[in-house]
């Protein structure tokens, strides 16, 4: 891909783009749409030619919609990515990318994307734009800023895509879908915790009450972050009960929900025994600037292990359908 000039002179590359649009994400969340799109149509009787076209569309549309949703959050908090390690390389935070080009690649993207989930229809586009609705204005614009509460609604956000791809096969959202949303609610309260433990002091420094470990200008909850770091344990185990809850959803069944309830169960025993063996650093021993680009170990182990998670799990719920 060749550079693009930005409306201040910088240049635009590949590797900024992909920055723009954090095609991690999108990966993401691509893999949870497909995979209520799966369980939907093996509810359907399974994937017929005119399932394969409506599979494309929802894949192309989740991408372009979450993408672009991504593109408005950088062009957002470029001010608050300029003062985290982690983030202040971004094309927003760092300058190279004008407000020209980022909210206009915002919008054209969230456009695109909702025109291609319109062609399956109304009701996939309407769940994807309450979906970007409430990840650029309820979650980056108004609650991240504000209260430890945006975890919750940022949750929300991050856990609609199984219900664009549900709805492009049943329009009436049906009870399982609801379960997957839930799932996916419950799975991203032990993520955002594990990466607010991981960055906590970068989060601190710029004043945001990241999952409860902050109030606004850095001033510590009474909850603290040995909690937090039970809490991580917490919502990990809630996730336990979910696979068995949908074991008429896909082929696999029962090996299904043993193989993610076994999965959960590894992920809190692996917790467990880093914290009892004292592998947590204490609060406050790594001070933002000082070799934190990588984060603190527990919470970084426990952050990556909920993305294998994800994966594996979600991998599942997509396959099983498909090859059963």
């Amino acid at each position: 891909m060749s550079a693009e000039q930005d409306g201040r002179g910088g240049r635009i590359g590949l590797h900024d783009f992909l920055s723009l649009v954090k095609v991690g994400i999108v990966g993401s969340n691509d893999l949870t749409a497909m995979a209520g799109f799966a369980l939907a149509a093996s509810r359907a009787g399974g994937m017929s030619a005119v399932l394969w076209a409506q599979a494309a569309l929802v894949l192309g549309g989740t991408s372009a919609l979450i993408a672009g949703c991504c593109v408005l959050n950088n062009w957002i908090d470029r001010n608050i990515d300029a003062l985290m390690e982690r983030t202040r390389a971004r094309p927003a935070a760092a300058g190279r990318a004008g407000a020209g080009l980022t909210l206009g690649l915002g919008f054209a993207l969230v456009g695109i994307g909702e025109a291609l989930l319109a062609a399956t229809g109304a009701a996939a586009a309407l769940v994807g734009l309450a979906g970007a609705f409430t990840y650029v204005v309820l979650y980056t614009l108004w609650s991240k800023r504000r209260t430890g509460l945006s975890s919750f609604i940022g949750g929300i956000s991050g856990s609609i895509p199984p219900l664009i791809g549900w709805a492009a096969v049943d329009p009436e959202l049906g009870g399982p879908a609801w379960i997957l949303f839930a799932f996916l609610v419950t799975w991203q309260q032990a993520h955002v915790r594990a990466l607010a433990l991981m960055r906590a002091e970068e989060y601190r420094g710029a004043g945001l009450p990241m999952a409860g470990l902050a109030a606004p200008g850095g001033v510590e909850l009474p909850a603290g972050e040995a909690r937090s770091r039970l809490a991580v344990l917490a919502w990990a185990a809630a996730l336990l009960p979910f696979p068995f809850l949908i074991l008429g959803l896909a082929g696999a069944g029962l090996a299904l929900a043993l193989f993610a309830a076994l999965l959960d169960l590894a992920w809190i025993g692996y917790g467990v025994f880093s914290l009892r063996r004292g592998r947590a650093e204490p609060a406050g021993s790594r001070p933002p600037g000082t070799g934190s680009r990588m984060g603190r170990p527990w919470p970084r182990r426990m952050f990556a292990a909920s993305l294998v998670y994800l994966v594996l799990v979600f991998g599942a719920l997509l396959a099983a359908p498909l090859l059963g």
